[in-house]
């Protein structure tokens, strides 16, 4: 049985009694459909799942990895073939909130992420998927095809995951009934078509990893169509009988003449004169070869214990060993949960005697090291290289970690410290490599990455590797766009004109324009410091600030677009045997003529180094190369490099960077940046989600919600009330001013809820209505809320089933997360209820800490026993449905009004200490509640009147 460390499938969590327990749905086909096209490829991804409960799911869950650079830019869900949703890529926080939105009004959605720390794993969510449905999933991507230097070709890889791994379920494998499987195959199928650039035949597709058909001459969808046969095009096919893959699907074309440098440009079909060029070559040269130090830094650790990872490792310091050339220095490093050095004072010089010495090392190897912590050794090698020569390291590892961008983060500061004089390779060994890991280390350390399987062939992949690494340090590769005269010049041109060029050089684009708040002028007129209308409580709003994103990036400084963006950023080293790709966006801000040529510069340290390559522009627009490009700027911006870190903004060299000049807001304005890539050209990312809903009616929602929406104002309430204090009146939780409460009591309570009055004809749409107290009350009795209410549409769902509190539905952080964000505080606070009478003997401060202590980081509180004890409730007390909604409002949610009501109604007296966690839980719970065609304050009632049944005197 293979070794697994991530089982992947459609699951949905079950609280178990100790546990979540996850409940899988059959996967019952996969389809892969690949075009490759010279370098790049498009991969449609379709996976079918079935329901076979003859009840809805109100959430599933799908984690699993995609090749690492890929640019995801297609999520289409279908159900039962008649509802098909698309994704749009949005902010990721607002991605969230759109599908919570449609959720809650019923209707099926779904969510695709990048998990935070690792570039290479995705995860789908969808609610609200019927009983006994099919679940169609097709996810596409865009891919930057590597070099492969064992054959010198290219290498196109399917990971694993996209289907389960062999292995034992971490849960309940659900079986597909008859009646979901009888309209779905079974097993995986599997299309790459290849197509060659003219001038470039194809040789020879291979798989080393599983047994395809192979046919030359056309693509299976050109064979289909009854198209010419030609050497520039080949098709494989790989089909299973197993929606299980195994190991990771790899396939290896040969092709002449692949390597000649080509340059592309492609208009975009839809923002007007947006371009984007891309530039690509396997570089073909002869330089003399350095004498380094090399380093080769050994993954020992667990979970390289495979049959066939450990003795690869072996086989290829060997090979790399024997290969060394006279007058390096190297040194070996293994690592696992600590890590130790062959020759412990250093370096030695290559000779006879330390291979000697270094061959008998490699021979005790074994994966005895524990864990994989591949930071520390890495900064201890670094720490310890001889500072008068270049550095080489060779990382030797399947890459199973998951604080990635911590290694990336070393890695980007110790090259720019050395000046170039540091490079890091990396060689993923296994099935089961992290090619994020492998591709990120390489990219931060200015070398290559390449890959072998268990039972590849490895010896000129590592030899290829280790002359890369010899060849002389070129840091300083420029890229400069060359045009050309247009049409009408040249029809008039003179003979003195025909040398005539415009060059742009991409650096020259680094200064931007950045927009900070405008200074106000001298001549307005001063704000009084003692003003006796002033409500402390209104929060000021500024309206010239971003608003995009819920105001997230209000405080930083807007900066304009580049007018070329470069990505990479900082051209990598070019080695022989390794395909370098470089991409450009031109801005409508650039020159709008045809480019000629792209001209690469650089300096080694034999002279200077120089190739032209023509440009070929695309004769239809598409905006294959703009996803590629803005994937790759993107990344760069993930992983802490980037334009925008070497960008200023006066074109004076020694101006501050932006990113020296605005310390404090300089993280915002990069992930702004990516957001804005994201967005703009629809690829997903760290910060951007592709999010998918029904269209017709969630446009209907919108509208009928503008149409409908009205909020009353009261006489005396300033016009100009910010969304916070709004939220504070509503909840009785502002100081009172200019806004009168109605107090909820248990006589409000025994009756039904009073609507609130008619809107007086013309009146403000966004004020707010007062009501006086109710005869005997005062504005200290109970808790307190105003009558205003938002007219809301009612859900149309009505899939929701009625569900006491055992069966309520929980959120899936909730599910799987019970304490992932640092609000479970009974670590940091040593004291806490274990039942009635001990809440009870707590004082109001004691109380007041802990739920400090226990509120998350949105705001929200989860339901817990030891809350609901602390708010004087019984263990194991259930939630009515008519708070609930019959299941379909989360216990998060209960919980979170709970302690707010309990706030307003038991701890009234320390207000100064908790009114702006208030505001804070009030803000999230308006978004939680607002959807489900509740007003808050309806919802507000219920859950008062609910406590004060159970005993609780609020």
């Amino acid at each position: 049985m293979t070794r697994i460390s991530h089982v992947c499938g459609l699951y949905y969590a079950v609280p178990g009694q100790h546990k979540v327990d996850r409940h899988y749905l059959p996967q019952v086909s996969l389809s892969v459909n690949t075009k490759i096209v010279s370098s790049t490829s498009r991969t449609t991804l379709t996976q079918t799942f079935v329901n076979p409960k003859s009840d809805p799911i109100p959430e599933l869950r799908y984690t699993f990895p995609l090749y690492d650079g890929v640019s995801v830019v297609g999520f289409v869900c279908t159900i039962n073939d008649d509802r098909v949703i698309h994704g749009v890529v949005k902010e990721r926080s607002e991605a969230r909130k759109t599908y919570k939105a449609a959720v809650d009004r019923g209707e099926s959605a779904g969510l695709l992420e990048q998990l935070p720390n690792a570039s290479d794993v995705f995860t789908t969510t969808f609610g609200r998927i019927p009983a006994n449905a099919t679940l169609k999933v097709e996810i596409t991507y865009l891919g930057e095809l590597k070099h492969d230097a064992e054959v010198d070709g290219i290498r196109f890889t399917i990971p694993t995951s996209i289907a389960p791994r062999y292995g034992n379920y971490p849960g309940e494998l659900l079986q597909p009934s008859s009646s979901t499987t009888s309209a779905v195959g079974t097993g995986i199928s599997a299309v790459v078509d290849v197509e060659m650039p003219e001038g470039s035949n194809v040789k020879n597709v291979q798989s080393p990893s599983h047994p395809i058909s192979v046919t030359l001459g056309n693509t299976s969808a050109g064979a289909a169509s009854g198209a010419d046969m030609s050497l520039q095009k080949a098709s494989a096919t790989l089909a299973m009988s197993t929606t299980e893959l195994g190991d990771d699907f790899v396939l290896q074309v040969v092709a002449t003449n692949f390597g000649r440098p080509m340059a592309v440009l492609e208009t975009h079909p839809t923002l007007p004169n947006h371009r984007a060029l891309m530039a690509t070559l396997v570089p073909k040269f002869n330089l003399p070869s350095s004498k380094p130090e090399i380093v080769f830094l050994c993954d020992r650790s667990g979970s390289m214990g495979g049959e066939y990872t450990i003795p690869n490792l072996k086989k290829a310091l060997h090979v790399f060993l024997k290969s060394l050339p006279v007058g390096v220095k190297f040194n070996i490093c293994s690592f696992g949960d600590h890590h130790e050095f062959l020759f412990k004072d250093g370096s030695r010089t290559y000779d006879q005697s330390s291979l000697a010495e270094a061959a008998r090392y490699v021979d005790t190897f074994a994966a005895d090291f524990g864990g994989t912590d591949i930071y520390k050794p890495m900064k201890s090698v670094l720490k310890k290289r001889h500072a008068d020569m270049d550095l080489e390291v060779f990382l030797l590892t399947d890459g199973e970690i998951w604080d990635q961008n911590l290694l990336f983060g070393l890695l980007n500061e110790q090259v720019a410290e050395s000046k170039g004089r540091v490079r890091v390779f990396s060689l993923g060994i296994g099935n089961y490599v992290s090619h994020a890991l492998i591709e990120g280390v390489a990219a931060a350390g200015n070398g290559f990455s390449q890959s072998v399987g268990d039972k590849e062939n490895m010896n000129s992949k590592v030899v290829r590797m280790l002359k890369a690494s010899l060849t002389p340090h070129v840091i300083d590769y420029t890229l400069d766009v060359k045009y050309g005269q247009d049409e009408a010049a040249a029809g008039t041109a003179t003979e003195s004109d025909d040398d005539f060029e415009i060059v742009e050089k991409v650096m020259d684009a680094l200064v931007i324009d950045v927009q900070e708040a405008a200074e106000k002028e001298d001549s307005q007129k001063p704000i009084s410091l003692y003003d006796e209308s002033a409500n402390p409580d209104v929060e000021m709003t500024d309206a010239s600030l971003d608003t995009a994103a819920g105001g997230k990036y209000s405080h930083a400084p807007p900066v304009s677009e580049p007018k070329i963006l470069q990505a990479p950023f900082k051209i990598p080293p070019l080695f022989p045997f390794n395909r370098t790709s470089v991409y450009l966006l031109l801005s409508p801000e650039t020159i709008q003529k045809q480019p000629k040529s792209v001209v690469l510069r650089g300096t080694s340290p034999h002279g200077p180094v120089e190739l032209e390559i023509p440009v070929t522009v695309l004769a239809d627009k598409s905006e294959t190369i703009h996803q590629l490009a803005a994937r790759k700027a993107v990344k760069e911006l993930e992983e802490g490099r980037g334009w925008i870190f070497h960008a200023r903004d006066a074109p004076d060299p020694e101006t501050l960077q932006l990113k020296e000049k605005y310390p404090g807001r300089f993280s915002d304005m990069v992930e702004r940046e990516a957001v804005r890539l994201g967005v703009t050209y629809q690829v997903g990312g760290k910060w951007c989600s592709f999010v998918a809903v029904e269209a017709d009616k969630s446009k209907d929602l919108e509208e009928k919600d503008s149409s409908t929406a009205e909020i009353v104002q009261a006489s005396d309430s300033p016009p100009s009330s910010s969304p916070v204090t709004a939220r504070r009146n509503m909840m009785g939780l502002g100081r009172g001013g200019a806004f009168r409460h109605r107090m909820i009591t248990m006589k409000d309570l025994s009756g039904p809820v009073p609507p609130p009055p008619p809107a007086p004809a013309g009146g403000n749409r966004r004020a707010r209505a007062s009501h006086p107290l109710p005869p005997g009350t005062t504005s200290e009795q109970g808790f307190s809320a105003t009558s205003t209410t938002k007219l809301m549409r009612l859900s149309t769902g009505g899939a929701a089933r009625h569900r006491r509190y055992a069966g309520l539905k929980r959120s899936s952080d909730e599910a799987e997360n019970e304490d992932s964000d640092g609000s479970a505080g009974e670590e940091r606070e040593g004291k806490r209820p274990v039942d009635k009478a001990d809440a009870a003997s707590m004082s109001d401060e004691e109380k007041l800490n802990l739920l400090v202590a226990w509120q998350g980081f949105s705001g929200s509180w989860k339901w817990d026993e030891k809350l609901v004890l602390l708010l004087g409730l019984q263990k194991g007390v259930e939630v009515p449905k008519d708070v609930s909604g019959g299941g379909a409002i989360g216990l998060e949610v209960v919980a979170t009004a709970m302690v707010l009501v309990y706030l307003g109604g038991v701890l009234g007296g320390l207000r100064d200490e908790w009114e702006m966690l208030a505001d804070k839980a009030m803000e999230w719970l308006e978004g939680e509640v607002g959807q489900s065609g509740r007003s808050v304050e309806e919802f507000l009632e219920g859950v008062r009147g609910f406590m004060v049944r159970e005993g609780v005197k609020v």
